[in-house]
């Protein structure tokens, strides 16, 4: 039998993501407790915005003089 995976950061997220929506009653004082406290965090911006098209530009002419 092979061992299993190790947890990686990204499943982590995801399976606390999974833990915190799964079974929770709205009305349980719980689940409110936690939508008060426990904000989810805002998203990730893009790489895009913070990549410049010029350095895509010249790596792009650099692969083709090569």
């Amino acid at each position: 039998m092979s061992r299993k995976r190790d947890l990686t950061s990204r499943g982590a997220q995801k399976l606390g993501e999974r833990e915190r929506t799964v079974g929770l009653d709205p009305e349980d004082e719980a689940a409110r407790w936690l939508d008060e406290h426990d904000a989810t965090p805002p998203p990730a911006t893009p790489k895009s915005l913070t990549k410049s098209k010029t350095l895509h530009q010249w790596r792009e002419r650099q692969k083709r003089s090569s």
